[in-house]
């Protein structure tokens, strides 16, 4: 194999191998969660608890949103796992703080760009 292929391999090598050390930060964007029927921000929404099984990261949900009553399907696209039901209080309240996002307090929040 000629010297230069042969450098240039390792010097592949060795990147990538400092590559797989590193570790990767990638960011989402979250979008607000919002009605794709009625574009009410975090509108209540009711769900009825299927049995089912599958990879976590094929999860959905069928909802009912209470304020125009239409069936919607439910994505979490980011998944944060905690052990009880206080690290879940926090990861909700910091979800809200960071988000804006207010608990639905029976006034119509409607997104800017609605077509409804």
């Amino acid at each position: 194999m000629d010297k230069r292929v042969e450098e240039l391999i390792e010097r592949g090598v060795a990147a990538l191998e400092k590559l797989a050390q590193d570790e990767i930060e990638f960011q989402i964007e979250a979008k607000p969660p919002v009605c794709p029927h009625c574009n009410v921000i975090n509108p209540n929404i009711r769900t009825e608890s299927l049995a089912g099984a599958g990879p976590m990261a094929e999860h959905f949900s069928q909802v009912n949103c209470m304020h125009c009553y239409k069936v919607f399907y439910y994505v979490p696209l980011q998944v944060e796992c905690v052990k009880t039901q206080a690290e879940l209080r926090a990861v909700i309240e910091e979800k809200v703080r960071l988000g804006g996002f207010q608990r639905d307090s029976g006034t119509e929040h409607q997104r800017e760009d609605s077509a409804a």
